[in-house]
């Protein structure tokens, strides 16, 4: 069976672009969701359901979580002495769960699904 020649090169070319399209894209995307004023709406991940949480970009990078009702409930079911959720500073992919008591580290989610609410803060 022939079925000749098929350019496979070329049409991935047309289609993914080049590496250098690709870095640049993603580095667009990371500045638009991390830039100043910013209101995101992260969802994450627990044992028992996901969680949804908001925070406003600020230049610290710590940013503190405002939970909705459900996800309070959600994780005060996981973690009796739930305290609060943040950014953390160091992987903005993640979660940190503060508790209200002290442990050795802290427990931590990645972040699902991360989605721009408003431009700028209000």
């Amino acid at each position: 069976m022939n079925i000749g020649n098929i350019d496979i090169l070329g049409d991935q070319e047309e289609t993914l672009g080049t590496a250098e399209d690709l870095t640049e894209e993603i580095s667009m995307d990371t500045q638009i969701q991390e830039s100043l004023g910013s209101r995101i709406r992260i969802e994450f991940e627990t044992s028992r359901g996901f969680c949804v949480g908001y925070y406003t970009t600020n230049d610290v990078g710590h940013e503190e979580l405002t939970m909705e009702p459900e996800s309070v409930i959600t994780l005060t079911s996981l973690f009796p002495a739930y305290y609060g959720a943040y950014i953390n500073a160091l992987n903005r992919d993640w979660v940190d769960i503060d508790l209200s008591e002290k442990y050795d580290g802290c427990p931590e989610y990645k972040i699902y699904n991360r989605t721009i609410e408003t431009g700028s803060a209000q």
